[in-house]
């Protein structure tokens, strides 16, 4: 706990500690080791390998964090399922995102997830894991170009739960889902879709949500009857984009915006 505390409340080591991460993981190593048979260490040992992972990922020092991921990778399910009263197992799909977008491996993501999730079921009662599984297969359905799927996964998300209580990711998600109605042509479902995303901007504060703003301003150009300098426009939207730090989960965030993208957006007419 202490572990990720300050990794992602605190983010980063802190003068308030004695104790470094890296210390942390020794004292834990040297335990395990001391009492090798013993089962719970056995399984506890899974969660500080995932935390190594983010500690070494968290510093940019990537060389030694590929070290722990194949083997978290490959126990993805059994992380998200056995281990969520003891980490918040569910980031390390946010990191998986992150890492594919870093390694541009993201076209990747969709192919492996049926057997990494063969035996996993999101429990809709779990609101927040629930989410962050839906987007992560939604955006690895994206990469692919199964936009239909990726629409789907989305749509369920918003039927299964009721997302009113977090306005800030409900506008994400439906952002994401505004992407996918773009790229599939309905600009009919587009079009609803963003009314109802600016009606809650406006309620909520332009401030507060300019990040989806910039976004859905992206898509509405995308569509536009005005064909000229389409690119250029999407493209001066988004460095202010990126250059704003969101406070919250926010899968827009994890949509790479390069000539791809401006090129996908580009080639759509209403």
């Amino acid at each position: 706990m202490r572990v990720f505390h300050k990794l992602f409340v605190e983010k980063g080591e802190t003068e308030l500690d004695t104790e470094s991460i890296q210390d942390t993981f020794a004292r834990v190593e040297k335990i395990f080791n001391t009492y090798s048979q013993d089962q719970l260490y056995y399984h506890l040992n899974l969660v500080f390998e995932f935390l190594k992972l983010e500690y070494f990922t968290h510093f940019r020092i990537y060389k030694e964090a590929e070290k722990y991921f194949e083997e978290i990778n490959d126990a993805t399910s059994n992380l998200l399922v056995n281990y969520p009263y003891y980490t918040f197992s569910s980031r390390f799909l946010i990191f998986k995102l992150e890492r594919a977008l870093r390694t541009n491996t993201e076209s990747e993501l969709y192919g492996e997830n049926e057997a990494l999730f063969q035996e996993y079921e999101a429990d809709a009662n779990d609101v927040p894991r629930l989410i962050i599984y839906s987007t992560y297969r939604s955006l690895s359905c994206y990469y692919a170009g199964k936009f239909d799927e990726s629409a789907r996964i989305l749509n369920n998300l918003i039927n299964e739960v009721s997302l009113k209580p977090y306005p800030l990711v409900q506008m994400e998600v439906k952002a994401l889902l505004a992407l996918q109605y773009c790229l599939l042509k309905d600009f009919e479902l587009f079009n609803q879709l963003s009314n109802s995303v600016q009606r809650q901007i406006r309620l909520i504060g332009k401030d507060a949500c300019e990040n989806v703003l910039l976004f859905l301003k992206m898509l509405k150009i995308a569509i536009s009857e005005a064909k000229r300098e389409k690119p250029a426009k999407i493209n001066a939207l988004i460095p202010r984009f990126k250059a704003i730090t969101v406070g919250y989960f926010a899968p827009t965030s994890l949509v790479r915006m390069d000539e791809r993208f401006v090129d996908n957006l580009t080639a759509l007419e209403a």
